[in-house]
C-alpha cells in the first residue's frame, strides 16, 4: 500500500507542469484567485503574488500597477516555472513602488516583458536560483537612499538577466557619486557566493557609481551595451558620469566578459576619470569586447585591499579612442591602465592579440605605481591604421552599431595574432589534451544552457567544442577526436593561417 501511495505521489509531482494554469491580472482587478483564470475576470497583482505556484503563468493586462512582483512560492524546474508576463504584448508598467521585482529565496521564476519606472529599487534576487528576467525595462530611482538599484546576492546562482534595459539609477551628494544599477554579489562580503549568473544582451546606461559590478565567481557578462556619459547633476558644467562595469570584492574570481561594448564613461564628481571596464579581481577572461570613447581608459586594473587583479586574460579586444576627457589625470588615461593605490602589485596579467588604437597620446598601456610584471605579447599598439570598417564615434550615444570594428579586407591585423597557448601533451590523438595555460578558455562552468569554446589547433581547419577544463592540470576535453603534435599552438576558432588581432575575426564577404 505504501509503495502505491509513493508512486501516485511521484506521478502527481511529475505532471504538475502539465496541470499549469493561466491567470489574468489587471490594475483594477478584484476577482478571487479561482475566478481569474477567465480573462474577463482579472484579479489584482497582490492576489497573484500570494497564490501563484509552480507551473502557473500570470498574464498582466495593460495599464499601470502600484504593486511590485513578489511571488510567495517557487517554481520547481525549467519545465515547471512560475511566470509573470505581459499579456499579448500589451504595455504593462509598474511604477512608484518599493521594488520592481523582489524574489526572496525563490527559484525557477520568470518575468518577461514588463516596464518598471521610478522604483526605490529595481530587481532584487536574494538566495534565488535559476530565475529568468527578460525583455523588461528598469528606469529611474524613486529615492536617493538605497545604493543597489538591482542586487543579485546572498549566494544566488544560475540566474539569467537578458534583453533588458537598465537606466538612471544614481545621484550626487556632497560631491560624491552614489548608487549603482546592478550588483552581482557584495564587494564587502567574504561569504556571498553569487556565482554562475548570466547578464546577457542588455543595455545599461546612467549609473551613479557604476552600472554593473560583479563580486562573485564564474559569472558571464556577454553581449551588453554600456554607456555612462555625463548625466548626473553635479558641481561640474555639463554634469557628471562614471565608469561602466567592474569586478571587485574578496569573492570575485574567474568571470567572463565577452562581446560587450563599454563606451562613453564620463567624469565622476569625486575624481578625475572613469573606465569602460575596471578589473579588480583575479583570473577573469576578458575577450571580444569593444572599449571606446571612455573619458579615462578603456580597461583599468586597480589593486584593492580585499582583492587584486592578478593572472587575468585580456585578449581579442579592440580598445579605441579613450582618455581624451580634459579633466582626467593623464597618468591614468589611455588604452589599458594599471593603478597601484598602495595595496600591492598585480602581476601576471596576460595582454595579447588586442588592437589598441588612437588612445590619448598613443598611450596603449599606461598607469602609475608599481604594477608588477605583466605578460604583454603581440598587440596592435598604434602601428598605423588597423583597417576598421568604420571608426566613427557616434554623436548619438544610444547607437551600438558604431564604431564598426570589423576588419576590412587587407587590414594589417588579419592573421597577425599569436596562438593563445601551446599543446604540452605528447604527440598523438584523443579527446583530452594538456596545454601550457588553459585559463584562456571557457567550458560553460556548469551553467545550464552554456556551451564551451570552439577551439582550433595551429595549421588545421577542423574545430572542436570544449566539454570540460581542468584548470589545475591545464587539461582540456573536447567533443571529438583531435590529432596534434606536441608544441602546436591552440586558440579559439579562427579563419586564415592564424588568429586576427582585435575583437572581430575577419570573415571573407
Amino acid at each position: 500500500m505504501l509503495k502505491r501511495v509513493l508512486l501516485v505521489f511521484a506521478f502527481i509531482n511529475s505532471v504538475s507542469g502539465i496541470m499549469a494554469v493561466d491567470y489574468y491580472v489587471s490594475p483594477t482587478g478584484s476577482a478571487s484567485w479561482s475566478q481569474c483564470t477567465n480573462i474577463n475576470t482579472a484579479c489584482s497583482l497582490d492576489t497573484a503574488n500570494s497564490n501563484v505556484q509552480a507551473g502557473d503563468t500570470v498574464h498582466l493586462r495593460a495599464g499601470t500597477y502600484g504593486t511590485y512582483i513578489a511571488p510567495g512560492k517557487s517554481g520547481k524546474s525549467d519545465l515547471d516555472r512560475i511566470t509573470y508576463t505581459n499579456y499579448n504584448n500589451e504595455r504593462v508598467q509598474i511604477k512608484d513602488t518599493r521594488y520592481a521585482i523582489h524574489i526572496n529565496s525563490g527559484s525557477y521564476i520568470s518575468v518577461n516583458g514588463i516596464n518598471f519606472h521610478n522604483c526605490q529599487q529595481f530587481l532584487i534576487i536574494k538566495n534565488g536560483h535559476h530565475n529568468d528576467i527578460g525583455h523588461c525595462t528598469f528606469d529611474r530611482n524613486k529615492l536617493e537612499s538605497t545604493w543597489m538599484g538591482s542586487w543579485v546576492h546572498d549566494s544566488s546562482t544560475y540566474n539569467r538577466i537578458h534583453d533588458c534595459t537598465f537606466s538612471r539609477f544614481g545621484w550626487v551628494r556632497d560631491s560624491d557619486d552614489k548608487g549603482a544599477i546592478l550588483d552581482i554579489g557584495y564587494d564587502d562580503s567574504t561569504t556571498d557566493a553569487a556565482n554562475c549568473n548570466i547578464v546577457e544582451n542588455n543595455v545599461f546606461f546612467y549609473g551613479g557609481h557604476h552600472s554593473l559590478q560583479i563580486c562573485g565567481k564564474n559569472n558571464v557578462v556577454r553581449g551588453n551595451y554600456f554607456h555612462n556619459e555625463e548625466w548626473l547633476n553635479c558641481n561640474r558644467t555639463g554634469g557628471c558620469g562614471n565608469r561602466n562595469a567592474m569586478t571587485s570584492g574578496a569573492m570575485a574570481d574567474q568571470n567572463l566578459f565577452e562581446d560587450n561594448r563599454f563606451a562613453f564613461a564620463g567624469i565622476p564628481p569625486d575624481d578625475m576619470g572613469a573606465c569602460g571596464l575596471g578589473i579588480r579581481s583575479p583570473h577573469n577572461i576578458v575577450r571580444r569586447n569593444r572599449c571606446y570613447a571612455n573619458g579615462a581608459m578603456g580597461i583599468s586594473f586597480a589593486s584593492m585591499i580585499e582583492c587584486k587583479p592578478i593572472d587575468n586574460y585580456i585578449y581579442f579586444n579592440t580598445i579605441y579612442h579613450n582618455g581624451y576627457n580634459s579633466y582626467v589625470d593623464r597618468f591614468w588615461s589611455g588604452g589599458i591602465a594599471f593603478g597601484n593605490w598602495g595595496n600591492g602589485t598585480m602581476p601576471g596579467n596576460i595582454i595579447v592579440n588586442n588592437i589598441l588604437h588612437d588612445n590619448f597620446k598613443g598611450k596603449s598601456i599606461t598607469g602609475y605605481g608599481d604594477a608588477g610584471p605583466q605578460v604583454i605579447l603581440v598587440n596592435w599598439m598604434d602601428e598605423g591604421d588597423p583597417g576598421f570598417m568604420d571608426d566613427t564615434i557616434p554623436i548619438d550615444k544610444t547607437d551600438p552599431t558604431l564604431p564598426d570594428f570589423r576588419l576590412k579586407s587587407g587590414s594589417p591585423c588579419i592573421d597577425k595574432g599569436v596562438f593563445l597557448t601551446n599543446i604540452t601533451s605528447a604527440s598523438g590523438t584523443g579527446i583530452t589534451v594538456t596545454v601550457n595555460n588553459a585559463g584562456f578558455f571557457y567550458d560553460g562552468w556548469g551553467i545550464p544552457g552554456e556551451v564551451g569554446d570552439m577551439i582550433q589547433i595551429e595549421g588545421q581547419t577542423n574545430t572542436a567544442r570544449i566539454i570540460s577544463i581542468d584548470y589545475d592540470r591545464n587539461s582540456i576535453t573536447v567533443d571529438r577526436t583531435l590529432s596534434w603534435t606536441q608544441g602546436q599552438g591552440l586558440s579559439l576558432a579562427y579563419s586564415g593561417s592564424s588568429p586576427d588581432l582585435g575583437a572581430c575575426e575577419f570573415q571573407s564577404r
